[in-house]
């Protein structure tokens, strides 16, 4: 159970939302917006990097370890298909199919939101 006051926006999520709001105004496949996806990662390996670890690490439930390796059996296995196959209409990558998103700056602020929310909250747990 997640305590109501961890719900609570802080700093940090006000800082996710402004970098993500500056961060989507840069073109995909740019210098600027390379720089702008390893900041938020090299920041985050950094703050995790100073926290102590709470608990020793217990092992996952065999359920857990199935699920993880069936995802990434999957995503391993569709991009092994579109690697082989191409890049086209017929066979798209995963990139092809979020192109139309990401080429719209509230596309680009929704993606850039999800990817700094999910670092954040694995740098918390």
């Amino acid at each position: 159970m997640v305590p109501a006051a961890s719900l609570r926006p802080d700093r940090w999520d006000a800082l996710i939302v402004g970098y993500a709001l500056l961060a989507a105004l840069a073109r995909p496949l740019t210098a600027p917006a390379v720089l702008a996806v390893a900041w938020p990662g090299v920041l985050l390996l950094m703050v995790r990097a100073r926290r102590p670890v709470a608990r020793p690490c217990e092992p996952l439930p065999g359920g857990a370890v199935a699920t993880w390796a069936t995802l990434a059996a999957a995503v391993a296995g569709w991009w092994l298909v579109a690697f082989t196959w191409g890049n086209d209409a017929e066979h798209p990558t995963l990139s092809l199919l979020l192109d139309p998103l990401f080429d719209t700056y509230p596309g680009r602020l929704a993606g850039w939101l999800a990817w700094l929310g999910a670092g954040r909250w694995l740098v918390t747990r």
